[in-house]
């Protein structure tokens, strides 16, 4: 019997490949929910879930016109203006004054420029003041309390003083808290230099279960000592579509962004596949090496040793961080990992992912990069979507991974030739 082959489609940026495969040679494990509605009207989204918060009265009840409000935000997700911009006019319609409310992002990576969501601002608020978190200025840390381990928490201080902190931003996976946003945009992402240094040593390699890690715990203590932070939550879909919009008091509305997270993003196959494809999709101006990398790092969790992994993606060079622009300069990502965690570069997270995927995995990429870029990396630069059907032509199994950089990756069990 001839084997049926299947036209396959997978987007990356803001296009969209097709691959033909063998039917006996796709091994399938899409999420339980991929195929909801997404929301269309995230705005007004936005503006209902203020209204109608979680466990809490609508927000403008809980606030006075002097409050000073500190709104931690996301600067690297893409709809985060379709979250801000309703908030902002929210506040003022209840009174508040923006010139009492300050954002603040985490550290961005030396030598990289944020992504333009400023540009998409209102004029009404294009002054508003954006704080960096400076995590070595102790002149910009606040100590708050001790947690029941011990540890001197000392926090942004913009955040400590405030009357009032929300959390603007999505829902995600982290390698070191399992489910990153809310809890963990406050700590460790607001937290002193040796803390965030602590933390970033801590990653897992397995994909988070359902279980609250220590990580995590410690997250949602110290948001519990803050006071009752407010999260306006964003879960991502596919690309730039958004899945659910949540808000109210982190302890309320993390459950049920995990829960969406997972729906979405938890990817379950039988076992794993001799090539991997994996994507990273939506507005490029918004993608980063970092993103590429975390992409490459969910498809090794899939891949069989040896195999191949396939990264389409539209990435510039510009979103490099300071130890992946030193890559030319080691032998390999586990060299340059060492040399990373010892002088506390900011991407080491970066240069963990890649070195776990080029440890299991042979990688191509195919990307917007510049040749002699891509030639840096542990990867083979694949000029054209013939080079991957080709790759796949000759493949006895092969799994396709959506927004890769997004993804709860993992297989249910072994093939006995792998076993």
């Amino acid at each position: 019997m001839t084997d049926e082959r299947l036209t396959i489609g997978i987007a990356y940026g803001q296009t969209h490949a097709q691959f033909r495969v063998s039917r006996r040679s796709l091994l399938g494990g899409e999420p339980s929910q991929a195929g909801r509605p997404v929301v269309a009207d995230v705005r007004a989204a936005v503006r209902q879930a203020l209204e109608s918060p979680l466990d809490f009265p609508p927000l403008r009840q809980a606030l006075v016109p002097d409050d000073r409000l500190a709104i931690v935000i996301s600067e690297n997700y893409r709809r985060l203006p379709d979250l801000l911009v309703p908030l902002l006019e929210y506040l003022e319609k209840a009174g508040l004054s923006v010139a009492k409310t300050k954002l603040v992002c985490p550290p961005r990576l030396p030598g990289v420029s944020p992504p333009p969501w400023r540009e998409e601002l209102p004029r009404a608020f294009a002054s508003l003041e954006v704080e960096e978190h400076d995590p070595k200025n102790r002149g910009r840390l606040c100590y708050l309390a001790n947690t029941k381990a011990g540890r001197r928490l000392y926090l942004n201080r913009t955040l400590v003083e405030a009357d009032q902190v929300l959390v603007v931003g999505p829902a995600h996976y982290d390698p070191v808290l399992g489910c990153g946003g809310g809890f963990g945009d406050l700590f460790p992402g607001m937290a002193d230099e040796e803390t965030r240094r602590d933390f970033v040593r801590r990653p897992a390699e397995e994909p988070p279960g359902e279980e609250a890690n220590p990580a995590l715990r410690e997250a949602a203590e110290v948001g519990w000592l803050l006071g009752v932070p407010f999260w306006l939550a964003a879960v991502p879909g596919r690309g730039d579509e958004v899945r659910d919009i949540f808000a109210g008091p982190l302890e309320s509305v993390f459950p049920y962004a995990r829960r969406s997270l997972e729906a979405a993003h938890a990817y379950r196959y039988p076992w794993r596949a001799e090539v991997v494809v994996t994507a990273i999709s939506g507005d490029p101006r918004w993608h980063s090496f970092d993103d590429l990398t975390r992409a490459l790092a969910a498809a090794s969790r899939l891949v069989q040793h040896g195999g191949k992994i396939v990264a389409l993606a539209e990435i510039r060079e510009e979103t490099l961080g300071p130890a992946a622009r030193q890559l030319e300069q080691f032998d390999n990502p586990v060299a340059l990992l060492a040399h990373a965690r010892q002088q506390n570069l900011a991407d080491v997270q970066t240069i963990w992912h890649l070195a776990i995927a080029a440890r299991r995995a042979h990688l191509y990429v195919y990307a917007s990069l510049p040749k002699n870029l891509v030639a840096r990396l542990p990867a083979t630069a694949v000029s054209s979507l013939d080079e991957v059907q080709r790759l796949l032509d000759h493949a006895q199994s092969c799994i396709f991974l959506p927004d890769g950089h997004r993804a709860n990756a993992c297989v249910l069990g072994t093939m006995s030739a792998e076993a």
